[in-house]
């Protein structure tokens, strides 16, 4: 019974914040200008070092290239998602949000931006070496590394939770945002939250999974005609990509605005924002509930 209700509940939060989208359709370009910024800035700067390595058959050239790329890219989402969150807030309040007006604000905001960067990037970098480290093992080891990466990771992206929100809405640097972030998670839902509002697994169902059984099929039929197949899929594949990025970002912001005292944001039931993670338990409550 509390499945049915927790995937009920992740269903409407999901809806609600497609309806916040269908208002104002130009949210979509935030993630889309973010992702052809990230690949611009990873392709130009990685370039010459490609160059270098393939001249002077020393790979460990391309690494600093690399630190720089991943950087720049990191910087590139952030900036967008902030000035998504802030076109989102625009929306809720029944104003008409455009790039340029979301854009104003990550432009207050850059300096924070920068820096957060540069964290989400260090991080990003550690996960990703741990993650290699427990897959050069074997047997027990293999496994504990990578449960133990999986820990990591999940609990990153908890605690980050509303970074990218209190960047837009709040004048924090890095440190004092992911503070204030994990503050909001412990005082409302306690320490142990699991989000529950599903939208990234209905996304994946009803979007990125039909797209890539396109994509199997036009490989399969092997022609021109499964080459305009398998493209059509991947297009299916980036839309549902770019809906999910903004619908997350929709629903955060939505979430903060709830958590911090806020009305709940047009369409959007309280009692699904009070649920859409886990509550912390009270001591001395018991499991029957």
């Amino acid at each position: 019974m509390k499945k049915t209700s927790r995937i009920g509940r992740g269903w409407r939060l999901t809806k609600d914040s497609w309806a916040i989208l269908k208002a104002d359709r130009s949210l979509l370009a935030f993630p889309i200008v973010g992702a052809i910024a990230a690949t611009l800035s990873v392709v130009i700067v990685l370039a010459p070092g490609v160059g270098i390595w393939a001249a002077t058959d020393r790979w460990w050239w391309i690494l600093p290239f690399a630190a720089v790329a991943l950087y720049l890219s990191a910087f590139a989402t952030i900036y967008t998602g902030v000035g998504l969150a802030a076109a989102t807030a625009q929306v809720m309040d029944g104003e008409n949000a455009t790039l340029r007006s979301g854009l104003a604000v990550a432009r207050r905001h850059t300096g924070a931006i920068a820096k957060w960067a540069l964290v989400q990037a260090t991080v990003g970098l550690v996960i990703n070496a741990l993650q290699q480290l427990a897959e050069s093992e074997n047997g027990l080891l293999r496994i504990i590394g990578l449960v133990f990466t999986a820990l990591v990771s999940v609990a990153w992206t908890l605690a980050s939770f509303f970074v990218i929100p209190l960047l837009a809405f709040e004048n924090l640097g890095p440190r004092d945002a992911l503070k204030r972030s994990v503050e909001i998670i412990r005082a409302r839902w306690g320490e142990g939250v699991v989000g529950s509002a599903a939208i990234g697994v209905i996304v994946f169902l009803l979007g990125v999974l039909p797209g890539i059984a396109i994509v199997v099929l036009g490989v399969a039929v092997g022609n021109a005609g499964g080459v305009v197949i398998a493209a059509v899929g991947v297009v299916v594949i980036v839309v549902a990509a770019v809906v999910g990025n903004t619908l997350g970002q929709v629903f955060r912001v939505a979430l903060y605005r709830f958590a911090t005292g806020g009305p709940a944001a047009p369409g959007f039931d309280p009692d699904d924002l009070e649920h859409a993670f886990r509550p912390k338990r009270r001591r001395g409550a018991t499991s029957a509930a």
